[in-house]
């Protein structure tokens, strides 16, 4: 039954690719509940991911790896203070369900949803949840988040609605960076934008396998690398080059929603920027290998390419020792590419 309710705070800390699927159900529950305001909990360094989405009336952030990094009373007594004096919510909902989210959630309201033991990632925190809901951990990630955010309110998201979303990321235009706007105006070609890097070694694609990609399409196409870390910009670096690739230089989050929004295509693997175009409804190739493909949603025009490795537990962790996204052949690449740019 569907709630009634005028305030809502929804709890997803990180990473910026849960961040990203769990926005996703925001169009459609700002549809069953026009007058509802809607805040956000979300670490510091992730702000940026939901500034410029329209159906986000408040982001509240907070800063839970200072306190890993350098603890302090102090520091957590205003922490714990801010957190409970955001807001009067009628609800909040964990929608990350780990032990730390649930803490935040339950200091932001005494009303608080979530998964189930089964269903939360740590179980254990489902105890601190006034209600608790089923949610089939093998569905494919935003479509998993929107169930449980709809079970919460009492409203039904189907993976139909989730096909046919609206784009939902925004940016700020002054915050482009000028460089990056005239390199992308002068290309005379499809664009694909490729992202070099992930958060893990096993979600990295080698980046002499890049160079491959990149000899294989870069004379029909224009190649833009983007890359964040150091160590990203490395390969970045090796790449460059092959094909007429371009390293863009290091970008702010307005920035590289702008170039994934302007891509004709968008090649990586299973890492947050990569999934940011499935928001913006830009077609993607997204490479796994020791994670589930259910971590992203398939379409005509977002696929996913695995190394076919065997995931153990498609419902816990992901073996970080895993190097079989190396195995996915260029060819398979460069051909699927070529296949969506028709």
């Amino acid at each position: 039954m569907k709630r009634e309710i005028e305030k809502l705070a929804i709890v997803r800390l990180g990473a910026m690719g849960d961040i990203v699927h769990s926005m996703a159900a925001l169009q459609f529950v700002r549809r069953a509940f026009p007058g509802l305001k809607i805040s956000w909990f979300v670490e510091e360094k992730f702000a940026g991911v939901l500034e410029g989405n329209e159906d986000v009336d408040e982001i509240i952030t907070v800063d839970l790896h200072s306190l890993k990094r350098e603890f302090s009373f102090l520091a957590l007594a205003r922490m714990v203070s801010k957190i409970s004096g955001a807001g009067d919510f009628d609800l909040v909902v964990d929608m990350q369900g780990l032990i730390k989210s649930a803490i935040v959630a339950r200091l932001a309201g005494a009303n608080v949803a979530g998964g189930d033991f089964s269903s939360a990632r740590e179980g254990v925190a489902s105890i601190l949840y006034s209600h608790r809901y089923r949610i089939d951990c093998t569905l494919t990630a935003p479509y998993r988040f929107a169930s449980l955010l709809g079970q919460a309110l009492g409203v039904e998201i189907t993976m139909a609605q989730l096909e046919r979303k609206s784009p939902y990321l925004g940016w700020s235009a002054e915050n482009i960076e000028s460089s990056v706007a005239e390199a992308l105006d002068g290309a005379r070609r499809e664009k694909i934008a490729i992202f070099v890097g992930a958060s893990n070694e096993s979600k990295r694609y080698p980046p002499g396998r890049f160079a491959e990609l990149c000899d294989m399409l870069g004379e029909r196409y224009d190649i833009f690398l983007l890359a964040g870390s150091e160590a990203e910009r490395e390969d970045g670096e090796l790449i460059e080059g092959r094909g007429g690739a371009r390293l863009l230089p290091p970008l702010n989050l307005d920035t590289l929603k702008f170039v994934l929004s302007s891509a004709d295509l968008v090649i990586g693997g299973d890492t947050g920027p990569v999934h940011m175009a499935w928001a913006l409804n830009r077609p993607s190739i997204v490479l796994f290998g020791s994670t589930p493909v259910e971590m992203m949603m398939q379409g005509e025009r977002n696929i996913a390419i695995s190394s076919g490795a065997k995931i153990a537990n498609p419902c816990g962790g992901f073996d970080k020792s895993d190097r079989s996204i190396a195995s996915i052949a260029p060819e398979k690449i460069a051909q699927e590419a070529e296949r969506l740019l028709s």
